[in-house]
């Protein structure tokens, strides 16, 4: 369910990130559509090496048995060695995410000198209108974790107290436009361990929280950096 929305932040990380044909390109949990694009961008020559934890994602990915691509289903530490890439992405629906310090451990052993990457990963409240309802409802928040992440701040400094270079942060602000609060709810659900009824219950929240059922914009907030190995 998580697809049925796009995703701004991955269109933006994809075009900051600027890969090329042939480049070797290292991806943590990445959807298919967006190893689709990825595969795209780096053409028959390239080689997409997709790290996804769950491992139903991964086999439903390996078995599109796209050329050049290989799935490892794999819940990263930060310390593996994967190989040796021109790029790395790591832009994550939801979380829970690595720690900022590992995620940068992790990037700067498995680039080449000069390599380049993208981090995308919630902000700190990614979906206030989710956030609000979710409380709204009185339920345990510890699920909301999935929609917190570092600031701005702490991912930058920990890319650079790894000894990455050239690291800046971006605008992470999106907005989204569901059809309506329910197809907001559904998208996130199986991030947030929702069942059909609490699907219906948040949405209703959000109904009255927005006080409109149709159409709506939602403001998603990211902390997006960059840089070099």
């Amino acid at each position: 369910m998580q697809d049925a929305l796009a995703t701004p932040w991955f269109d933006s990380s994809l075009e900051r990130l600027a890969l090329r044909r042939g480049e070797r390109v290292l991806t943590l949990e990445p959807r298919l559509p967006d190893a689709l694009a990825m595969r795209a961008a780096i053409g028959g020559d390239g080689e997409l090496t997709a790290v996804i934890a769950d491992r139903a994602r991964a086999e439903a990915l390996a078995e599109r048995q796209l050329p050049g691509v290989r799935v490892l289903a794999h819940e990263v530490s930060g310390d593996e060695r994967f190989g040796t890439f021109d790029a790395a992405m790591c832009t994550l629906h939801t979380g829970p995410a690595l720690a900022p310090a590992r995620c940068a451990a992790l990037l700067r052993s498995n680039l080449r000198p000069g390599g380049r990457f993208v981090v995308d990963v919630p902000a700190g409240d990614m979906i206030p209108d989710l956030s609000d309802a979710w409380r709204e409802a009185a339920w345990d928040e510890e699920p909301l974790a999935a929609l917190r992440g570092p600031s701005d701040l702490e991912l930058v400094e920990a890319l650079r107290d790894a000894g990455l270079r050239s690291v800046e942060s971006a605008l992470g602000s999106h907005l989204l436009r569901p059809s309506a609060p329910s197809d907001l709810v559904a998208s996130f659900a199986e991030d947030l361990g929702l069942d059909d009824d609490r699907i219906v219950e948040l949405a209703h929240g959000l109904v009255r929280l927005r006080r409109e059922a149709g159409p709506i914009d939602v403001l998603v907030h990211r902390t997006q950096a960059s840089g070099r190995r």
